[in-house]
């Protein structure tokens, strides 16, 4: 009972740092991601409450993919910290075997992996599809931004607006607008004008010009005008039209796979396998990393420098998550990888656990 605590802690404390460090890194990634962002209102013409769902639903696609990566920096932190401080001798003078402390941990660590294998699974793609499903549903927050003068202006689909002046407070002069859809075809001219946005809506007064239409049938009608408001809220927004895969649920990828007959999965099939292997093959490397890990307890530190042995080792991982990451990207472009992309996650555990337990017996000699 005892020992079984002694590795509780260890896990607890690994947890402290993973779970601090973790949300350490995801916040700066995600402030300057959310900087990078500001084109969605300064740009697209979104709403700033339309801007922060959105920053904030990438939130969880940020920290899935440092997930991994920290994982195994948090582990040699904690490692490292329990030598500095004598703890781990604490450990093995308490009679628990190396072997069986390093193998319960090992099993904790496959829970884990399973855990962020159904975060990426579940949890990452919905927030993804609802980040798009922001862009692509919510309203127009302010035009003014979008439209700049001296120059043609596609702000919204089926519209372009050229402006020849504009000042400070969104008044415009020499105005001309060319809407065209399968229903029709219509230009505005006008000399002068304003855009205003009231109670939310997107408003276009202009002053003094004319309308000139064109309906599918060929049939032309011209209208004169002293002023007149346009709401644009019946133009949507130029946002992308169609998810992309990481934006897609996982039942929705597998189902897309199924339908063979359907052309376009035929031409991006290999980019749905891709994005299935990003979530479930790529979290497999845990369990190796994990044990790549522990070498650091187990390699005899009066032998060979300790400082040495945490950079080989903590490079040795980064090599590891590295080749992941290529075998996935390469997967797309040629097919046979995604072959070796399966088989390297458990490659690595056998020539890991190898390595480790060469250490552990050396070290048991040499006591």
């Amino acid at each position: 009972m005892k020992k079984n605590k002694l590795a509780y802690y260890f896990i607890q404390e690994f947890f402290k740092n993973y779970i601090s460090i973790l949300f350490a890194f995801g916040l700066i990634i995600w402030i300057s991601q959310a900087v990078r962002l500001l084109d969605l209102i300064s740009e697209d013409g979104n709403s700033i409450s339309t801007y922060f769902l959105y920053i904030l639903s990438t939130l969880p696609k940020i920290i899935s993919r440092i997930l991994i990566i920290i994982f195994f920096i948090s582990l040699l932190v904690t490692i490292s910290r329990f030598e500095n401080h004598n703890e781990l001798r604490a450990i093995w003078f308490s009679g628990l075997d190396k072997k069986i402390f390093i193998n319960y941990l090992v099993k904790y660590s496959i829970l884990l992996t399973f855990l962020i294998i159904l975060i990426r699974l579940f949890i990452v793609p919905y927030f993804s599809n609802y980040s798009r499903y922001l862009l692509l549903n919510s309203e127009v927050g302010t035009i003014a931004p979008l439209i700049k003068q001296n120059n043609f202006n596609n702000p919204l689909k089926e519209l372009t607006v050229y402006v020849g002046k504009k000042n400070q407070i969104n008044e415009i002069e020499e105005i001309i607008l060319f809407e065209n859809n399968e229903e029709k075809t219509k230009t505005i001219v006008a000399k002068s004008g304003v855009i205003i946005n009231e109670n939310n809506k997107n408003l276009l007064v202009l002053i003094d010009g004319s309308i000139q239409e064109k309906n599918k049938n060929g049939k032309i009608s011209i209208l004169d005008f002293d002023k007149i408001t346009l709401d644009l809220k019946q133009y949507n927004k130029k946002a992308g039209d169609h998810y992309k895969f990481h934006e897609m649920f996982t039942f929705d990828l597998i189902q897309r796979l199924k339908d063979e007959n359907n052309a376009e999965v035929k031409i991006h099939k290999q980019n749905i396998i891709n994005e299935l292997s990003y979530r479930i093959v790529i979290p497999l490397f845990i369990p190796s990393l994990v044990i790549l890990g522990f070498c650091l307890i187990a390699v005899n530190k009066e032998l060979i420098n300790s400082n040495l042995v945490k950079i080989t080792i903590f490079l040795t991982g980064i090599f590891i998550i590295l080749i992941g990451e290529i075998l996935l990207n390469l997967s797309t472009k040629i097919n046979h990888i995604n072959l070796v992309l399966f088989i390297s996650p458990f490659l690595f555990l056998i020539i890991n656990k190898l390595l480790l337990n060469y250490f552990l017996k050396f070290q048991k000699n040499k006591s």
